[in-house]
């Protein structure tokens, strides 16, 4: 496995430099392919639609849930619910009919009507009247179903197979359990959601639906946030959480360009998506209460954990290198680089 010679502050410099202006080009220039978006509505047309109260429901239950259906109508589209899964709960509008009892000022339903009663309103004695009741009903993100990954919009991507980033994502992984983070993969009750960190108990968790390609992607950018020490803060705003997800999201830019992976369309698109709302928000705040946001600072951020962690991440993934007799688990294209203490140089 080759190995880096020992570069200069300039070269240093440059490098970081040339990551910065990769992660604006893409914030900038990345676009989602318009055809996508008509298949992602068209798919999303054969689910049903709820009422602003069920949206409601729903979201209380699961903020992340998309695609939602009962039980019969996936079943009806070829798929099943996977045992042990959790429903959500709706209101489910169910037809009625009722009646008057004389003397009576509350309302009789068809079906506890006596035989006389039944009588009386078949020769139109006893007038009945049709509403619609409320029952609650159990809905599925189709996240918990046996839908294929395949049969998903082109839009939702979940990445591809590679044994390289399989490998990569296996060796990493064991890196960030040794800065004291845990990772899991798990369903996470959603096909839009690909991972979460939690600050509180630093847990990562990763949806097991994603692909080689994508789960190193999105591991990469929820171990960022850790790195990052993305915690909540009181008094923060919607805005700082745009520059934690750019900052997350340039830090796993990085970590992909150094390893010479290329990066995924759903970074591409996580990028894009925080940078420009990102900018919106800027543009929302009174004079001088901006200053404080700066992307400047943000790629300040980055570089110093970037250099923190590089070359102990390098030193981990060599230290694996040399405890494999067969060199297999790290692939050509992963490369070991001798920084020695040069990163203490001040950019």
């Amino acid at each position: 496995m080759a190995k880096y010679q020992k570069r200069s502050a300039e070269e240093i410099k440059n490098e970081l430099e040339g990551y910065h202006q990769k992660i604006m080009t893409l914030s900038e220039s990345f676009k989602t392919d318009p055809t996508e978006m008509a298949d992602y509505f068209a798919f999303s047309s054969k689910f049903y639609q709820y009422s602003p109260k069920n949206q409601q429901l729903i979201y209380d239950q699961n903020q992340y849930a998309s695609f939602v259906g009962s039980f019969l109508s996936y079943k009806e589209k070829g798929y099943h619910v996977e045992k042990g899964q959790k429903s959500m709960k709706v209101f489910v509008p169910v037809p009625c009919s009722y009646f008057y009892r004389n003397g009576e000022n509350t309302s009789t339903r068809l079906a506890d009507a006596t035989p006389d009663e039944r009588a009386k309103i078949a020769r139109g004695e006893i007038e009945v009247k049709k509403a619609m009741a409320f029952k609650l009903g159990s809905v599925f993100d189709i996240s918990q179903t046996d839908c294929p990954v395949e049969d998903y919009p082109k839009i939702i991507k979940f990445g591809e197979n590679s044994h390289t980033h399989a490998e990569i994502y296996e060796q990493l992984k064991g890196y960030c359990e040794k800065q004291g983070f845990s990772v899991t993969e798990t369903s996470l009750r959603s096909i839009e959601l690909r991972g979460q960190y939690t600050p509180s108990t630093k847990s990562i968790e990763l949806n097991n639906k994603l692909k080689d390609t994508q789960m190193l992607g999105t591991f990469l950018h929820e171990m960022s946030h850790g790195l990052l020490d993305h915690s909540h803060k009181d008094g923060e705003k919607s805005i700082d959480t745009y520059l934690k997800e750019f900052e997350a999201d340039g830090l796993t830019i990085m970590f992909m360009s150094h390893f010479g992976f290329e990066i995924t369309e759903g970074t591409k698109g996580h990028l894009a998506s925080n940078y420009k709302t990102f900018n919106t928000e800027i543009s929302r705040l009174e004079e001088g209460e901006s200053d404080q946001y700066s992307l400047d600072n943000a790629f300040k951020n980055v570089n110093n954990i970037y250099k923190e962690h590089i070359e102990p991440m390098e030193d981990y993934l060599t230290e694996i290198l040399n405890s494999r007799s067969d060199h297999l688990l790290i692939d050509e294209s992963v490369n070991t680089r001798d920084y020695e203490d040069e990163w203490e140089m001040e950019m």
